[in-house]
């Protein structure tokens, strides 16, 4: 899998559009820059660790992503942020943080780990329960990060398949 990032690296290092379907005009700006060295050392590694000089994949993993819009959302990201550790062998996820308007000065913020909600809550404009909060929310997404990869091999596992013979 190749990541957006990967093929932005691999399409500028090669001259190529960064976009498919627009090809770079005589004049572009992108195609009259030098390649930075340090850019040019980081994708030769990645093609080292890759073990193949064709197969260049680069992964963005763990990102908080802030889709609040009040400033009690803002201050719910800031301290989620702060206070966020991923678990040790958590790979392959993304914690969106979205809010939606409710009644008065309250909203409704969401946590959700690759599309999947953890945690929701009614949050209001004071700063000590916006930390209580908060720290729910980060236990509650390492709980659910730390037990994901058992929960997924027991809804996957043999016992589930079954003989055919009631």
């Amino acid at each position: 899998m190749i990541v957006f990032t990967g093929i932005v690296l691999a399409s500028f290092l090669m001259g190529h559009s960064v976009l498919p379907g627009f090809p770079l005009q005589q004049g572009d700006s992108i195609k009259g820059r030098e390649v930075p060295e340090k850019l040019t050392k980081l994708v030769e590694l990645v093609k080292k660790v890759a073990g193949h000089a064709g197969d260049v994949e680069m992964e963005l993993d763990g990102l908080l992503v802030d889709n609040t819009k009040t400033k009690g959302g803002k201050d719910f990201y800031d301290l989620f942020y702060a206070s966020w550790e991923a678990p040790l062998n958590a790979r392959n996820f993304t914690i969106t943080i979205s809010e939606k308007p409710y009644r008065f000065t309250t909203t409704f913020v969401v946590v959700m780990i690759n599309e999947n909600v953890v945690y929701e809550a009614i949050l209001q404009p004071r700063l000590d329960v916006i930390e209580y909060m908060t720290a729910e929310a980060v236990q509650m997404s390492q709980s659910y990060l730390i037990n994901f990869e058992e929960i997924s091999r027991e809804l996957n596992g043999n016992d589930l398949s079954g003989s055919g013979i009631y």
